[in-house]
């Protein structure tokens, strides 16, 4: 009869709590030749000298499970035998399942996100969705964005036109970066504080964009206009990813004694001192709330960032989650799991057309009193006012331009309910 063994690889508390599940594992450190609570310790190369179909599996109680593992897999163990034990997760995983990827230099694409052209605020997801557009159509895996700050010239004048340096300091850390993070070809972001740097990074790279950056000196604003245009030559719309850690949260919320069983809703409010006239008008949005079946729907309420710790709900039929405010991650979860996104105009619930089978009302109204709403701009930016709207594809959406009324909100989220329950049974 053939005897299998288990090993556990490295001596410390964790190889302690193994040994209450595997009492009879053999221990084994890189040099050996020590005792463990009157147990022999093998070293690496006892281990390799024994029959390897006799050893069942190899569990890393370290965190150097690269150094450890490769030097196993080098004596001749095979990697599918070869496990860890997770610290962040409390559990032993397989190292063969989570092998990284291959960041190879020619495989990256270097995008520079210019400051000086571009907001540190919302817009950062249609310049990024462009860019993921670009990366597919040279067939490249990964990208590698560059946050570039605005020059200051010493011989210029040089001005905080739209935000303090606090405030941008802020918005990229919560806004601008999280975007670009939730893209799954993502592997980095580095800040250029100096202008005259940029050759320095990017100068020998082989795919940058936007390409003119380095003859130029400035970047590109991209955004719907753009996109479209890679649309149009048959490139998928980008889609975002979320955040494994981020989905757990709200798939835990769900599953809660309070949502278990319901269809999530969820509404995104504006009210902001910025262009304050652009702000929801709360009270159809409450009203809608009152209409909705407590039963069947589990309504959560994203306040704007400014006002999410406000210690007033809007609502008592509703539950606010101010996390989703200021958490990127966890807003795009959100909307990934709601069965219907209701919103008004804003930058944060653009998200929904980048999430694939995303089902959304998101309210942009037509003022042509206010630049920001205006038919004009919204033209400019990419709105074909009457039509479907080609960045619309991901999913399910409908997009009123006209201002939120209690009776019309209630109008769509009923249209919308109608569509989702054909779609279900043409399935």
């Amino acid at each position: 009869m053939n005897t299998s063994y288990i090993v556990l690889y490295g001596i410390n508390s964790v190889t302690d709590l193994l040994l209450k599940q595997y009492p009879n594992a053999l221990l084994a450190t890189t040099n050996g030749g020590e005792n463990y609570n009157g147990r022999r310790v093998y070293s690496l190369n006892e281990l390799a000298r024994k029959e390897k179909q006799s050893i069942e599996k190899i569990i890393i109680c370290s965190m150097f499970v690269d150094d450890i593992a490769n030097s196993l897999v080098e004596t001749g163990f095979e990697l599918d035998k070869i496990e860890f034990y997770n610290i962040t997760y409390s559990q032993v995983m397989r190292c063969i399942d989570t092998i990284r990827k291959d960041n190879k230099p020619e495989q990256i694409l270097h995008v520079v996100y210019d400051l000086s052209v571009n907001l540190p605020c919302f817009d950062a997801l249609s310049f990024a969705a462009v860019a993921e557009a670009h990366r597919v159509k040279l067939g490249l895996k990964h990208i590698h964005f560059y946050i570039l700050s605005p020059e200051v010239n010493k011989e210029k004048l040089s001005f905080s036109a739209h935000y303090s340096q606090s405030e941008i300091n802020w918005r990229i850390a919560n806004i601008v970066r999280p975007i670009f993070e939730s893209f799954s070809s993502y592997i980095g972001t580095t800040d250029i504080t100096h202008r005259d740097e940029l050759y320095h990074f990017i100068g020998s790279k082989e795919h940058v964009f936007p390409s003119s950056i380095l003859s130029e000196g400035t970047g590109k604003a991209y955004g719907l206009l753009k996109l479209e245009t890679y649309y149009d030559a048959g490139i998928p719309l980008p889609e975002l990813t979320v955040p494994y850690s981020a989905q757990v949260m709200v798939d835990k919320l769900l599953q809660s004694e309070e949502a278990f069983g319901k269809k999530l809703i969820t509404l995104t409010l504006r009210n902001t001192t910025t262009h304050p006239e652009r702000n929801s008008p709360i009270t159809p949005w409450l009203e809608f709330i009152e209409t909705l079946d407590k039963e069947q729907y589990f309504p959560i309420v994203i306040r704007d960032t400014s006002e999410c710790l406000s210690p007033s709900p809007l609502s008592h039929l509703a539950l606010e989650l101010p996390a989703a405010s200021v958490s990127f991650h966890l807003r795009i979860a959100l909307y990934n799991s709601a069965y219907i996104n209701l919103s008004s105009s804003g930058g944060p619930s653009f998200a929904y057309y980048f999430l694939k089978n995303c089902s959304s009302i998101r309210y942009s109204p037509i003022d042509d009193s206010h630049f920001a709403t205006s038919k004009a701009t919204l033209e400019r930016a990419g709105f074909k006012i009457g039509q479907e709207q080609f960045f619309a594809q991901n999913g399910t959406h409908q997009i009123p331009y006209d201002v939120e009324t209690t009776e019309s909100i209630c109008s769509y989220f009923n249209q919308q309910c109608v569509i989702l329950e054909r779609q279900i049974d043409e399935i």
